[in-house]
């Protein structure tokens, strides 16, 4: 009984860190989005923010994923209620921030 107990708590470890590593990827494609903002169009307080954002919070191991999460889609609520935001950007951002709060959800599930 008690192997089976040990065996089970092995899979669901495995399930997590797998689970925790498609979130890592997730992430990573998200700040690779959030690149497309360094376009020259774009004001440099915004781009200035999304880099913070995303050094600061998003890519940041240190923090918790849904503090990382979280942070990152506030600052991105911010800049997209930016008068200055061109306005071809903003279903980007709302893009990203879907998917921010899509893995906040599956975070917090696990």
């Amino acid at each position: 009984m008690t192997g089976m107990c040990l065996n089970r708590g092995r899979r669901w470890v495995g399930h997590w860190r797998h689970r925790m590593s498609d979130i890592e990827t997730r992430v990573q494609q998200i700040a690779q989005v959030l690149g497309q903002l360094e376009d020259t169009q774009v004001p440099r307080n915004i781009r200035n923010s999304v880099r913070d954002a995303v050094e600061k919070w998003l890519l940041n191991k240190d923090k918790e994923m849904d503090i990382r999460l979280g942070m990152t889609a506030s600052i991105l609520d911010e800049i997209f209620n930016d008068a200055n935001l061109p306005i071809h950007y903003g279903p980007l951002c709302l893009q990203i921030q879907t998917a921010l709060e899509a893995l906040l959800n599956e975070v917090k599930q696990t």
